[in-house]
């Protein structure tokens, strides 16, 4: 078969397959078993539907001409400031209440019309809004209505601080990579040698980087509890590593009702979390499941204490490899080992899929605040076996950037 006959043929099954794809039942399906906001997408038409979107995004780089490819990339920062414009003017809430023409969402956001109508084409082209050409009308679809600020998950937020803040240190991006560098993207930014988080103290982000960080948490809950067998672990006390906020732990206990918790951070986390676990405080029902005692300060470096069952959630990606396996060798010496023994580390999972490009974004992430990386799978096996460690299976988990590494001593 020749190229043209192939592209005509490849042509013809695409219409054919979209038509059904958008057809009313379909269409309901997908709204019900892949797109609803109130309950996990199910298990297998999402794994089918990633593996269709990785064939896709196959074929459209074999297919798109070059400088289509590259332009997408130099350009790419007009997308990100059109959707922080469209946040900025809350274009999602302005038709929340239904679609509207360019003129009323202009009246209703105090913008140009002209100008409105600019930023807004390359976000309905996209993907993120939708747009009938028959009305001229705009309206939201499954992507924009995250962005509303009543929105559980309060992905605006996310929008706001990393179209803006973080949009900023990617500038750094270049001369932190060359070699000789000390310095991550973020400080040669700002041109400032303290770290990350010290500087948004600075400013006065500190809030606004956790409210983000808590939405996406939230975000991710569902999956890491839906997806993990907990059960396996029942009334055994879980201690969370480096679990910050306690957010984490207080969602896997809750869901839970037979285990108990413990949390392990440094000494100034852990006074600012306390008063949490008591009356009063935002896991109050938890108080004589997590007893004072359990919230215990100290540097995972050096040592940690003696459980059977640790978490760790998004620390292990702040540190290179030799520090790793220091955490690790560390949790491992400490480990109570029984038929439950287990450390689950949750963290992403570098992968070279559209689908899971989530990783990628998340490993130039850290490269650029705390000059940290994401890791392949067989990276993460390497790095577990160096401390000691066996990793029994990796677990996906619906609706999260993280997996679940499941790592037996």
């Amino acid at each position: 078969m020749s190229l043209i006959q192939t592209l005509i043929q490849l042509e013809a099954s695409l219409t054919a397959f979209l038509s059904v794809l958008t057809s009313d039942g379909v269409k309901k399906e997908l709204q019900e078993l892949l797109h609803n906001e109130e309950t996990l997408p199910d298990k297998e038409v999402l794994k089918r539907a990633a593996s269709v979107v990785d064939k896709l995004g196959e074929m459209q780089s074999t297919l798109e001409p070059a400088h289509l490819i590259l332009a997408d990339h130099f350009f790419g920062y007009t997308d990100t400031k059109c959707l922080v414009a469209a946040v900025d003017l809350d274009v999602p809430g302005h038709l929340a209440d239904g679609s509207k023409t360019l003129g009323q969402l202009a009246t209703a956001t105090n913008a140009t019309p002209l100008r409105l109508g600019q930023i807004l084409r390359p976000l309905y082209t996209k993907g993120v809004l939708s747009y009938e050409s028959a009305t001229e009308k705009y309206a939201l679809n499954h992507v924009s209505r995250l962005l509303l600020k009543d929105h559980a998950t309060q992905w605006h937020n996310w929008v706001t601080l990393y179209g803006n803040q973080f949009f900023d240190i990617a500038r750094g991006i270049p001369e932190s990579v060359r070699a000789g560098s000390t310095r991550c993207a973020a400080q040669v930014n700002f041109d400032t040698d303290l770290d990350m988080f010290a500087y948004f103290e600075s400013q006065g982000w500190i809030p606004q980087l956790h409210k983000t960080l808590g939405g996406g948490a939230k975000a991710m809950a569902p999956g890491i509890l839906a997806d993990y067998p907990w059960h396996e672990i029942g009334d055994k006390t879980v201690m969370d590593i480096g679990g910050g906020s306690g957010a984490l732990l207080a969602s896997l206990l809750r869901a839970n009702p037979g285990m108990s918790g413990a949390l392990f951070d440094r000494p100034a986390v852990i006074n600012h979390i306390s008063p949490f676990f008591t009356k009063g405080g935002h896991f109050e029902d938890l108080e004589s499941r997590v007893p004072h005692e359990n919230l215990i300060s100290g540097d995972f470096l050096e040592a940690v204490p003696m459980y059977e069952v640790y978490t760790m959630k998004w620390c292990l990606h702040d540190w290179d490899d030799d520090k790793v396996v220091k955490i690790l060798n560390n949790i491992r010496e400490a480990i109570i080992v029984t038929e439950s023994s287990r450390l689950v580390v949750l963290e992403s999972v570098l992968s070279g899929t559209r689908s899971g490009r989530l990783s990628v974004y998340g490993d130039i992430n850290m490269m650029m605040t705390v000059n940290g990386q994401e890791r392949t799978e067989a990276k993460w096996n390497e790095l577990a076996e160096r401390a000691g460690w066996r990793t029994e299976r990796i677990w996906p988990l619906r609706n999260a950037w993280v997996q679940a590494i499941d790592l037996r001593p």
